[in-house]
């Protein structure tokens, strides 16, 4: 404890800036000159030992007149001085009680306060001076504000020294350590093992005007507020640098390999709306959980749309093959609203409300010339997912009904497009599981219940041997859903 306390006197004297924190060395009182009148310092200071701030100068004005009444002694006008504000983590009482533990008389009063040499006068009383401290506690640390020093060992956090005034906090010395160029990007993990140390000096709004995040940040909400902070740094921009990571130039179209978990370093900087300047609104997950800035909050770090690679000026018109390919993952940044705004055809008045007109489609813009007559291999084999323009149960069957290339709903056999396969009936089942919405071109669930329906009908179970349906369910519910309701695929 009394290295602890004296110490902490040296530290907050030795501020070589002249912070107010420290205690003048000047005192209003001539101690020198009542030398004869006080044999102990308890005299005039009798609250010190028992703890007592108000009692700290127990001798009042009435106590001066006793000898300044103007005959014996000129008057005097002389109050007890107020306590200077301070972050000191000092208190008199613990202190004493550690000396007298100590059992070293030496340490009294005097050993602080009193003459520093034997040729002085006995109430040579001055201020605690570091010197007289460092006697008893060296300093360790190379300097008072050196990187490692454990600021909490001597001082108070911020919220405890209600004292201090704005001005006060706003005059605190700054560590040499927080004038690197890297220290914002780098203070974080010296947070995280000293946070006691940060809240010496800093208190939640230190870390919120610029975290965007700080809500999910533990070490900040474990910060108490403060409004002498807040106002200090009202209306002040937050520091976002960028960090080295982000200087490559592969980083604008790589940079998404290496979020995933680390999402919450980003939107320590990012909130949503800067990442939906490029991704608009992409379904992405790392985009989501983003927060969105407050309304009198950081807005963040705001970026610029980027040009993603081969998006030549004539993209437009030649991305068919990327599109098809999905090589520069076209869903990252699009929606298929913005495709269809090209693609899809407007419908007319008489199917109004379908996505596409029934009938023989004309050129979109989207197939290439003459795709309507190729387009069924393309179909059966799911190059391309007809289903994200098309509603296969509407807009294929009435077309190729209308072709007479489709039976009709009531039928069961027959039709132009499996006649040349005589024994297309026995062998359905696997062109059927390789791609069911080809199916639903022309058929609807009544042309399978015919057969297999576990009711009625042929009662032919569509499953092969072995089949396991809860394996399969677990790996496609949809599918499970083609031909049963949901009450029998859902446990």
């Amino acid at each position: 404890m009394i290295r602890r306390a004296l110490l902490a006197t040296v530290v907050v004297l030795g501020l070589a800036s002249g912070v107010v924190l420290s205690m003048p060395r000047s005192d209003g009182f001539p101690h020198e000159k009542h030398a004869g009148l006080f044999p102990t310092c308890l005299g005039c200071h009798a609250g010190i030992p028992e703890g007592v701030e108000s009692r700290h100068f127990s001798v009042t004005p009435k106590d001066c007149i006793r000898c300044h009444d103007g005959d014996r002694e000129e008057t005097v006008d002389w109050d007890a001085p107020t306590p200077t504000a301070s972050n000191l983590d000092f208190v008199h009482a613990e202190h004493i009680a550690s000396v007298e533990r100590e059992g070293d008389e030496d340490l009294a009063c005097r050993a602080c306060h009193g003459p520093l040499q034997t040729d002085q006068p006995r109430m040579a009383v001055s201020r605690a001076a570091p010197e007289t401290c460092v006697e008893c506690h060296a300093h360790e640390a190379p300097e008072h504000l050196a990187a490692d020093v454990e600021c909490r060992t001597c001082h108070v956090p911020l919220v405890d020294a209600a004292d201090l005034s704005v001005s006060q906090v706003a005059d605190f010395p700054r560590p040499p350590s927080h004038e690197s160029e890297s220290f914002v990007l780098e203070h974080g993990d010296a947070a995280t093992a000293e946070s006691a140390t940060c809240a010496v000096c800093h208190a939640r709004e230190s870390c919120t005007r610029c975290h965007l995040n700080a809500d999910r940040i533990g070490e900040i909400q474990d910060l108490p507020s403060d409004t002498r902070i807040a106002q200090l740094v009202a209306g002040q921009p937050g520091q976002w640098p960028e960090p080295p990571t982000h200087e490559t130039q592969s980083w604008d179209f790589e940079h998404g390999k290496s979020i995933g978990a680390g999402s919450l370093s980003c939107a320590s900087c990012h909130a949503e709306p800067s990442c939906r300047t490029c991704h608009g609104e992409a379904n992405v997950s790392e985009i989501a959980v983003l927060p969105n800035p407050p309304a009198t909050g950081p807005a963040g770090v705001t970026v610029t749309a980027t040009r993603a690679p081969g998006h030549t000026p004539d993209f437009a018109s030649e991305h068919a093959t990327a599109a098809a390919a999905n090589l520069p993952n076209c869903s990252s940044c699009h929606v298929e609203s913005q495709c269809l705004a090209c693609h899809e055809r407007p419908a007319n008045t008489a199917q109004a409300g379908r996505r596409l007109p029934v009938g023989p489609p004309a050129s979109s813009g989207y197939h290439p010339p003459n795709f309507l007559m190729r387009h069924g291999a393309e179909a059966f084999a799911v190059q391309a997912v007809c289903s994200d323009c098309h509603s296969t149960e509407v807009f294929c069957r009435d077309c190729h009904q209308s072709m007479g290339m489709a039976v009709g709903v009531a039928d069961g056999a027959g039709g132009a497009f499996h006649d040349a396969q005589p024994d297309w009936l026995f062998e359905h089942g696997r062109a059927a599981r390789q791609g069911m919405e080809t199916c639903a071109s022309c058929h609807q669930q009544t042309s399978c219940l015919r057969c297999h329906s576990a009711k009625s009908g042929l009662r032919v179970n569509p499953h092969g041997k072995d089949f396991d349906p809860e394996r399969l369910r677990d790996r496609s519910v949809q599918s499970c859903a083609a031909c049963h309701t949901a009450d029998q695929v859902l446990p």
